[in-house]
C-alpha cells in the first residue's frame, strides 16, 4: 500500500501536472521577471549614472514605447482570457476551438501593428536640424543579431512542428484534421485509438498568422531604422531609443511564437504519449499495447513546453515593465547654428 501511495504521489507527476497549467508558468515567470528587472536596473545604475532623456526625444519615442508595453500586456491578458473561455465557457466535445493556438500571435499582430502606426506617424517627425550621417542603416541596424537568430529559429521550429503534426493528423467525420490515429498492433478487428491532435485544422491558421506577424515585425524594424534623426545632439539618445524599440518588438514577436509553440507541444504530448487501450470483455480486460512511433518525441515536447511558456511570459513581462514605466526628461539644449562644418562633422 505504501508503494502504491508513493506512486500515486510521484513528485515528477505532480510537477508535470502543476506545470501543465499556464497559471503556474506565469507565476514562475513573474518571479523571474522581477529578479531580472531588479538585476538589470542595478547593473545599469552601477555602469553609468541615470541620465534624463531630452524632451524632444521623449516626445517622439514615448508613444511607441507605451504602445509596445500595452501590446505585451495585451498578449498576456488575452492569452488567459482565451484560456478561461475555452476551458470554462465554450466547453463540450462537439466544440472545435480552431483558434486556440493562434491567439498569442493574433494579439501580437494587432499590438505591433499599432506600434508600427506610431513609428510611421508620431515617431517620424521631421528633423529639427538636417542630420547627415555616414552610417548605413537597414532593418537589422538596431537589433541584436542573437535575438533575431533566436526569433528565426523559434519560428522555424514552429513551422516544422506544425507541418510534421499536420502530416501525422487524420480527419474526423467532418473532414477536419484534428485526430491522431494509433492502430492496435496485430488486431485488425479493433478500432484504432483516435485522439485529439494538433492537426491541419489548428496548424494552417497558425502558419498564416505567423507569416503576418513576421511581416509586421519586419516593417517595424525597417521603419524604426529608416526614419531621420531629430538633431545632431540627440543622436546618442535616439540610437538608444531605437535599439530599445527594436529589442522590444523582437521580444513580443518571440514571446508570441513561444506561447504558440508551447501550446502545440503540450497538445501533441497529451495525445502522442498514450500507449494503452483497454477493451472491456476482450483480452481478459488487460490493456492492449499501442504506441505512436514518435511517442518519445511527444513526451520530450511535453516536458519542454513549460520552459517555452515561462520564457514567453518573462519576455512579455519585461517588455510591459519597460514600456509602461515613467522616465525623467530634461530640456533640449539650444540647437547650434547650422553651418557646413556642423553638417560635415556628422558625416
Amino acid at each position: 500500500m505504501l508503494m502504491s501511495g508513493a506512486r500515486m504521489f510521484d513528485p515528477a507527476q505532480l510537477i508535470a501536472g502543476a506545470f501543465s497549467l499556464p497559471a503556474v508558468s506565469f507565476f514562475v515567470a513573474l518571479v523571474l521577471a522581477a529578479g531580472i528587472g531588479l538585476y538589470t536596473s542595478r547593473a545599469s545604475a552601477a555602469a553609468r549614472p541615470l541620465t534624463a532623456e531630452p524632451r524632444s526625444v521623449r516626445a517622439r519615442y514615448a508613444p511607441e514605447r507605451r504602445a509596445i508595453g500595452w501590446a505585451a500586456a495585451g498578449v498576456l491578458v488575452f492569452f488567459f482570457v482565451d484560456y478561461v473561455i475555452r476551458g470554462y465557457i465554450l466547453t463540450g466535445a462537439d466544440r472545435l476551438h480552431w483558434w486556440r493556438f493562434t491567439t498569442p500571435i493574433a494579439c501580437a499582430i494587432i499590438g505591433l501593428g499599432i506600434v508600427l502606426a506610431f513609428i510611421v506617424t508620431r515617431g517620424t517627425t521631421p528633423a529639427e536640424v538636417p542630420v547627415i550621417s555616414a552610417e548605413r542603416r537597414s532593418w537589422v541596424s538596431f537589433s541584436s543579431r542573437f535575438a533575431l537568430i533566436s526569433l528565426g529559429l523559434t519560428a522555424l521550429i514552429l513551422v516544422v512542428t506544425t507541418v510534421a503534426a499536420g502530416l501525422a493528423s487524420s480527419p474526423n467525420g467532418q473532414g477536419q484534421y484534428v485526430w491522431l490515429v494509433i492502430p492496435i498492433p496485430n488486431e485488425s478487428t479493433i478500432d484504432p485509438i483516435r485522439l485529439p491532435f494538433y492537426g491541419w485544422t489548428y496548424g494552417l491558421p497558425v502558419l498564416t498568422s505567423l507569416g503576418a506577424l513576421l511581416a509586421v515585425a519586419w516593417s517595424a524594424f525597417d521603419r524604426n531604422a529608416a526614419r531621420p534623426y531629430l538633431h545632431t545632439e540627440t543622436l546618442i539618445a535616439e540610437r538608444a531609443a531605437r535599439r530599445e524599440t527594436a529589442r522590444n518588438v523582437t521580444r513580443v514577436t518571440t514571446a508570441a511564437v513561444l506561447l504558440t509553440l508551447a501550446g502545440a507541444w503540450r497538445f501533441i504530448a497529451n495525445s502522442g504519449s498514450v500507449s494503452h487501450l483497454t477493451v472491456t470483455g476482450q483480452n481478459g480486460d488487460n490493456p492492449y499495447d499501442a504506441a505512436w512511433r514518435y511517442a518519445e518525441l511527444a513526451v520530450a515536447a511535453g516536458w519542454c513546453a513549460p520552459i517555452l511558456e515561462i520564457t514567453g511570459f518573462v519576455l512579455l513581462l519585461l517588455v510591459a515593465g519597460s514600456g509602461l514605466r515613467r522616465r525623467p526628461a530634461t530640456r533640449q539644449p539650444s540647437a547650434p547654428t547650422e553651418t557646413p562644418a556642423t553638417l560635415e562633422a556628422t558625416r
